[in-house]
């Protein structure tokens, strides 16, 4: 008889979820035994639901157990960094024609958009990597760098206007972020760590 795979999965979900909401944690422990409480699940999936985010980038493990990523701005920069790179590189590898988008869109989904369109396996799952990564950093982001539907309705703008609109909107946005990933970092660590 097979495992509870429903049960792994709605424990690793619900675990994504909670570590992306809570902020940066900076290496707080994550309990087995209190998660698994908190979530009403024994800590065998727990303990898989970790070693599987520990793959993936969102958290750390040491040798006393798992704890949250911790960042620092430099890091920060170079994750938008590499987010900038392959979407211009998703973008060259575009066929003709603009990506649609919807009339309300957030940044993210038309950076996803760009990076599923331009049709390379690698850099979607770089890409993915990369938005696990930033993703506790997003409510921060939008305090420091604006809105992500605002944000969103300009990157589509900007590509109704062609390619080269587009690109320069794209470099401008990543690139606010990388000037701005210390004060990112600096508002994520002013809220209180909660998981």
């Amino acid at each position: 008889m097979g495992r509870d795979r429903d049960e792994f999965e709605r424990t690793i979900e619900a675990l994504r979820q909670r570590l992306i909401s809570a902020g940066p944690l900076q290496g707080a422990p994550l309990l087995i035994n209190l998660l698994a409480a908190d979530l009403g699940v024994s800590q065998t999936p727990v303990r898989e639901a970790l070693a599987w985010l520990a793959g993936e980038g969102l958290i750390g493990r040491t040798r006393s157990g798992y704890v949250g990523a911790a960042y620092d701005a430099d890091e920060l920069a170079q994750c938008y960094e590499l987010a900038l790179l392959l979407v211009l590189a998703a973008h060259r590898r575009t066929p003709s024609g603009a990506v649609i988008l919807p009339d309300r869109v957030e940044a993210h989904d038309v950076m996803a958009r760009i990076i599923e369109r331009g049709g390379n396996r690698a850099f979607q799952t770089a890409f993915a990597r990369v938005w696990t990564a930033v993703a506790p950093l997003a409510a921060d982001e939008a305090a420091i760098c604006g809105d992500a539907l605002e944000e969103g309705e300009r990157l589509a703008v900007a590509q109704g206007h062609g390619d080269q609109a587009f690109v320069r909107a794209v470099r401008r946005y990543y690139g606010r972020r990388i000037e701005r990933s210390a004060e990112i970092l600096a508002h994520g660590l002013l809220r209180y760590p909660r998981i």
